[in-house]
């Protein structure tokens, strides 16, 4: 009895596979034309527009941290990490006329993960925890995505 059911387990599991490796191939990204002003990525915006909101969320909590230096270091480099995020999304949702435009998105993404990474430092070298970890590490996340798909994105172009 149990050698009937056996076949149609394996067949199962490689129907079930099959539908998810069609569903992977399917789930392609696609740069969009916006007329007559070059490209834009919808995906590459939502990922922004993540980390923007999540960067604006983790400078909420600092006045909640205090006031010493480490912490200040930290508010800083989240008001110029907002800053950059906004003009990398108004940058993508003008359109992107060459993969040069990708490239200085992908820069400004760097720009911001390496604020979050100096920020964590900071408090590394007083030998304190940074209160921000967990959001840094998600921003960091966020951040090597948003990089990857204007890499992606300028190849495309």
């Amino acid at each position: 009895m149990a050698n009937k059911q056996q076949p149609s387990f394996t067949l199962a599991f490689v129907a079930a596979a099959l539908i998810l490796l069609a569903g992977q191939v399917t789930a392609r990204r696609e740069i969009i034309e916006v007329k007559g002003r070059g490209v834009t990525d919808p995906i590459l915006e939502a990922k922004l527009i993540d980390m923007l909101e999540e960067t604006e969320r983790t400078k909420d909590k600092v006045p909640v941290l205090g006031n010493s230096e480490m912490v200040k270091y930290c508010d800083n480099a989240y008001g110029m990490s907002i800053g950059n995020l906004k003009k990398a999304l108004g940058m993508l949702q003008r359109g992107i006329k060459s993969p040069q435009g990708f490239k200085e998105l992908e820069a400004i993404v760097l720009v911001v993960m390496k604020a979050y990474e100096e920020c964590d430092h900071v408090f590394a070298e007083n030998a304190k925890p940074s209160p921000f970890g967990i959001s840094n590490t998600k921003l960091k996340s966020l951040g090597t995505k948003c990089k990857q798909y204007a890499e992606e994105d300028a190849k495309q172009n």
